[in-house]
């Protein structure tokens, strides 16, 4: 407890960043953000091949062919292009806090008039721990729900999909220079980002500090993985195959056809795997009575929310299928738990919550 507590103390980017996707208003039309983030993300895609091509135009500046054919290659390498794009969102540090901030500003209510743009409450993970607990303290910096595409999710898997997607990414590139085939880095990636390294889910980014695995947030990492390779090359995703965002004109760099607003392309990217009612995360023996206990005493408005303005049938065979189905990305791995038999689900949890209430009478 010493150690997690100086831990806590010590590093600087310590925030939790969990998010309740179960516990959502009845009487809020949440704004669906796809389009915005759409926008978002052409524009950073735009701004990054303006920013490489602006470097190879100086490259061919230089007089020195030795030194011109270098830079070259340099730039006409995939890496500075994955570079520019995630340098549009910040950092670790900030991006989440950037998001939310900007969500709850006056533009978006003027943009989303009578719509919720954004929704927040930290109380489930709050409650999930003991009095005592250290990291009952992450849990006040909570991420809000967005709505995007139709999904519902946390504003920290823009974060996740962006900043740790952009760590598989170099990571994966890195291992293909060592020797290792694409599918030996991919598995090696997901590994290390789920259980090996510090930060790993399993460990700093998740079960240790929190006492949540989260299968949403690597879903959303290897999401992000996909965008950055899709950047220079086609990627299957979700059982799609995706041109590349970014291809070759002459010595130039330029946006395929495909990115531009309103053709839906980023939407590709974002799927109920990002929703932790739809995908739960794996808790802790210490979180997991208190997560349930929570779940059941909500669960006629979590039930009345995912049938009635998520359109989603109330049979508990449903929700339970999803996340088995949820566990992998169209039969890829992306890192899942694995442990679904201890997942509190909407059908195993919430509904035969509702089901006994009705049969006492409550």
């Amino acid at each position: 407890m010493v150690v997690l507590l100086t831990w806590l103390a010590l590093t600087p980017w310590a925030r939790a960043d969990e998010t309740d996707n179960f516990y959502l208003p009845l009487n809020a039309n949440f704004a669906d953000l796809g389009g915005f983030l759409e926008a978002i993300h052409t524009k950073a895609v735009e701004e990054a091949v303006r920013a490489v091509n602006n470097r190879i135009e100086r490259a061919l500046n230089l007089k020195d062919p030795a030194k011109r054919a270098k830079m070259l290659a340099q730039y006409h390498a995939p890496e500075p292009l994955a570079e520019a794009v995630v340098g549009q969102f910040g950092s670790r540090l900030t991006e989440t806090m950037r998001i939310e901030r900007a969500l709850q500003d006056s533009w978006a209510r003027r943009s989303f008039p009578d719509k919720t743009v954004i929704h927040s409450d930290i109380s489930m993970n709050l409650r999930g721990h003991a009095a005592l607990d250290p990291r009952v303290l992450l849990m006040l910096f909570q991420a809000g729900t967005i709505k995007a595409c139709g999904v519902y999710f946390g504003t920290d898997k823009l974060l996740h999909f962006h900043q740790l997607g952009y760590g598989y990414y170099t990571r994966y590139r890195s291992l293909l220079r060592s020797g290792l085939s694409p599918d030996e880095a991919r598995k090696a990636v997901i590994q290390y980002f789920g259980e090996d390294s510090f930060l790993a889910e399993q460990n700093g980014f998740g079960t240790i500090t929190t006492g949540i695995f989260s299968n949403a947030d690597m879903a959303a990492n290897n999401a992000g993985f996909k965008f950055f390779l899709n950047l220079t090359e086609p990627v299957v995703f979700l059982g799609q195959r995706r041109e590349p965002l970014v291809v070759r004109s002459g010595v130039f760099w330029r946006v395929n056809d495909q990115v531009r607003p309103q053709s839906g392309w980023f939407g590709g990217f974002i799927s109920d795997h990002w929703n932790e009612a739809l995908n739960p995360n794996l808790y802790n023996s210490s979180m997991r009575p208190h997560i349930q206990k929570i779940l059941q005493e909500r669960a006629g408005q979590i039930v009345e929310f995912y049938t009635r303005n998520d359109h989603r049938p109330s049979d508990p065979a449903y929700f339970d299928d999803l996340a088995r189905t949820l566990s992998t990305q169209a039969g890829e791995p992306y890192g899942h738990s694995g442990q679904l038999e201890q997942l509190m689900t909407i059908g195993n949890t919430c509904i035969p919550a509702v089901q006994e209430a009705e049969a006492k009478g409550d």
